[in-house]
């Protein structure tokens, strides 16, 4: 199985207020219902992970697992365009070696959990950089010589000067 680096310019700040305290509730309990409740809340403001086509009003029974990840990875749309996609693709893993000791870490950022229980909705990996971890990121990658890390470089950049988050995925 392939895993493709996805990385997003990611509204951190509204997220942190909004959203995370619900999905920590909802990794901890494994209740579903508040993230079921600002799905519904926030429909007009969120896309289809996979495609970025608006949520559907029956977005309900698209669902395959209906589980706290799968509505976390819905929930999670209001703070990101999925279309806007600055990943590494494939080439991260030969990317994330070539890099120096732990400039690697800036490919990723940080895992999101409460307690034990991680949100990883695609099960391969999702990574989270606070508006701090941008700017350090930033600062670590941007004298970088590797031509396959401009794109990523450049969303960092963008990021770093909107004082905004990063999403990766896999």
């Amino acid at each position: 199985m392939s895993m493709s680096h996805k990385a997003y310019a990611f509204d951190w700040l509204c997220f942190d207020v909004e959203l995370a305290p619900l999905l920590r509730c909802a990794l901890s309990t494994n209740d579903r219902a508040p993230l079921v409740e600002f799905i519904h809340r926030e429909r007009l403001n969120l896309t289809d992970p996979y495609e970025g086509q608006p949520l559907s009003i029956d977005w309900e029974s698209t669902l395959e697992k209906g589980d706290v990840q799968e509505l976390g990875d819905l929930a999670i749309t209001r703070y990101y365009n999925v279309v806007e996609d600055y990943g590494l693709g494939d080439s991260w893993i030969a990317l994330s070696d070539a890099l120096p000791g732990e400039d690697a870490n800036a490919l990723l950022g940080t895992p999101f959990c409460e307690g034990e229980r991680y949100f990883d909705p695609g099960y391969q990996g999702a990574y989270f950089q606070s508006p701090t971890m941008v700017r350090q990121f930033y600062s670590i990658l941007r004298s970088n010589m590797l031509s396959e890390l401009a794109s990523y470089v450049a969303l960092l950049a963008h990021c770093a000067s909107k004082d905004i988050g990063v999403y990766v995925t896999f």
